[in-house]
């Protein structure tokens, strides 16, 4: 399901690129810190942090060699470094950074506790440790896609369900209350992305790649065409146009102590 790193860009790098703008906002990067990106995906964070300091330094992780791969690719920035590995044993000494982040990571992990308390292990006293998930009930893109899936296919429901793991009001502060993070705070963070056309929005979606990607390529060619007409008239109508969607993610931080 994410195995694919250039077909995970094409889908999703649109909304993690303007995610992470916000959440760097939130999460208050400073030029001169070492930064650790947890599950760093495609780069999406990274590219943020580089593009708004100078000095700062980041070393992202991810379990998925294909995207630390790509990463190392795209950016041979010397203030950037890669590694693989596991958010539940991260590979460096205690206090080893200003600030740990995490992106888009915590709504997929059995474990998030195990995860919150190593990021507060690698981070130094004083430090920041935040993170951001999709809000379960705010994302147009995904909850339109499976409407219409479940519409088409009601087998589709089981395919549809989402984890309830810090992706709803009030689970991310909780966990970071109960790691023992100080001065926590937790905001929704909306934006809008747009789409030039149907296509625009369609043909990620026949990479096979995210559970949506999944499904598709399930599909026969048959029932493919049907869904893509669904959501074709679901979005643009008769004529094609360009056309937006929204998003809305939540976003905590607290004070390592």
């Amino acid at each position: 399901m994410f195995s694919d790193a250039i077909a995970y860009e094409a889908m999703m790098g649109r909304w993690s690129r303007r995610l992470a703008a916000l959440f760097l906002d939130f999460a208050e990067i400073g030029d001169a810190d070492r930064v650790l990106d947890v599950g760093c995906g495609t780069g999406s964070l990274v590219k943020g942090i580089l593009e708004r300091t100078q000095r700062a330094r980041v070393v992202g992780i991810d379990p998925v060699q294909a995207f630390v791969d790509f990463c190392r690719a795209r950016f041979p920035d010397s203030r950037a470094s890669f590694e693989c590995g596991s958010a539940f044993k991260l590979p460096y000494p205690d206090a080893s950074f200003d600030r740990s982040l995490s992106l888009l990571v915590f709504q997929f992990l059995k474990q998030p506790g195990t995860a919150a308390s190593e990021m507060r292990r690698v981070t130094r006293t004083g430090g920041t440790v935040a993170a951001c998930t999709w809000d379960r009930t705010g994302q147009e893109m995904s909850e339109l896609f499976w409407e219409e899936c479940v519409r088409l296919d009601p087998g589709a429901e089981e395919k549809a369900r989402r984890p309830n793991v810090c992706n709803q009001a009030g689970q991310l502060a909780e966990l970071w209350g109960a790691t023992g993070f100080e001065a926590v705070r937790e905001v929704t963070l909306e934006m809008r992305t747009e789409f030039t056309c149907f296509d625009d929005f369609w043909v990620p979606y026949t990479k096979g790649v995210g559970s949506q990607g999944v499904y598709v390529a399930s599909l026969s060619l048959e029932h493919r065409d049907v869904l893509r007409d669904a959501l074709r008239k679901r979005f643009v109508g008769e004529q094609d146009r360009p056309f937006s969607l929204r998003a809305a993610a939540l976003a905590v931080r607290g004070i390592r102590t």
